[in-house]
């Protein structure tokens, strides 16, 4: 059932024309046959009669061609097309570093159409025996699985190697992670950090933000009033803040972003907590009324300075801006004249617990 022939006829005007002819399923016991006729050559008979059994026998499916793209190539060329299309920046960087570092190096030089799935399955099982964590191993799996899954959809390729990879569902004993792990952070070490950072500074509230309800670092500086609700003692974390190069930007236009001409070629950013972990937290008596406090000193600090007071809003794209034309944005994390208090402040503060509170261990993460 699997033999193609090529036949010549001989048409009443004296023509010759070609048949390719392959047999099919029976039906009812029935013998069945696929063919079309009408080639000028021989070549070009068996040429369409191969795709057309190559279809067949792959359920109607067209054929790909071959193709001479590397899969260093098309992961790039998937990045460029696809990711960045839909996924955040940060997703589409974090992605972009894991290709360069592990992918490229060791499957990047073999062409996309050889890639099989026991290649990749091979590099996760060899990660893995290098002691990559199971978050590094989640990425790179996932990277393949979309990958290829777009691979397909492109007709690079016929079906996906990635379809039923594995990854270890626990770490072994005896294979030491490779990632340092979060130091639990002592009760008298806290005391410390909070007395160098007291209320009034500016990191102090996102200090507390990450101690008291194990937000992230752009989830605490992505908290608006409108977020916490005094009545119910409680804080929807509904976002966090990102950070989006531009180097397309003006001075004027950066300052006019974010208010911050000094945070570089780029803006502020509001999009969904990660891993869209949409939650809400009680809030104890401290938090609140530190909150309550606060609150109040801006209201007043908003009179004072009356048309010098900085607005922030919402822009179509999310971005953190002074531009009135967006939606009112009223952040918790602001200076006395209403500046915006952005993410990279925490860069000092942790500098300044390393070195001069001789604490090297301490990250944000931490604080969860």
């Amino acid at each position: 059932m699997n033999e193609l022939s090529i036949t010549k006829r001989t048409l009443s005007d004296g023509s010759i024309r070609y048949q390719y002819r392959f047999e099919c399923a029976s039906i009812g016991g029935k013998r069945k046959w696929i063919s079309k006729s009408g080639f000028k050559t021989k070549k070009a008979a068996r040429e369409a009669g191969q795709v057309a059994m190559a279809e067949y026998y792959h359920t109607g499916k067209k054929r790909p061609q071959q193709s001479t793209m590397s899969f260093a190539d098309f992961l790039i060329h998937w990045l460029e097309h696809d990711c960045k299309v839909d996924l955040k920046p940060a997703t589409v960087k974090n992605y972009e570093k894991r290709i360069r570092l592990y992918i490229i190096p060791k499957l990047g030089r073999y062409l996309l159409n050889t890639i099989q799935a026991d290649d990749l399955q091979g590099l996760l099982t060899e990660m893995y025996n290098q002691g990559f964590s199971r978050n590094t191993l989640s990425v790179i799996k996932g990277i393949f699985t979309k990958s290829f899954g777009y691979a397909v959809k492109q007709k690079y390729i016929l079906h996906s190697p990635a379809a039923n990879l594995k990854i270890p569902k626990k770490q072994m004993p005896e294979i030491p992670t490779r990632c340092a792990p979060h130091v639990y952070i002592p009760s008298e070490k806290i005391h410390q950090i909070f007395e160098r950072f007291p209320e009034g500074t500016p990191t102090h509230i996102p200090l507390m933000f990450g101690y008291k309800c194990g937000l992230r670092l752009g989830e605490a500086f992505g908290v608006c009033w409108e977020d916490i609700d005094f009545e119910k003692k409680t804080l929807y974390v509904q976002h966090q803040v990102q950070w989006k190069e531009d180097h397309t930007k003006t001075k004027s236009q950066k300052k006019r972003m974010n208010g911050i001409p000094e945070t570089g070629n780029g803006y502020w950013y509001l999009s969904n907590p990660k891993y869209d972990s949409f939650r809400t937290i009680e809030l104890d008596e401290q938090l609140l009324q530190l909150l309550s406090r606060e609150l109040q000193r801006q209201k007043k600090a908003e009179a004072y300075y009356a048309e010098y007071y900085t607005h922030y809003y919402e822009a179509v794209n999310h971005a953190i801006t002074t531009d009135p034309s967006g939606t009112p944005l009223h952040l918790v994390c602001v200076r006395e004249s209403g500046m915006y208090i952005h993410p990279r402040t925490m860069h000092h503060t942790s500098a300044i617990i390393h070195h001069k509170m001789n604490y090297p261990d301490f990250d944000f993460h931490s604080l969860r």
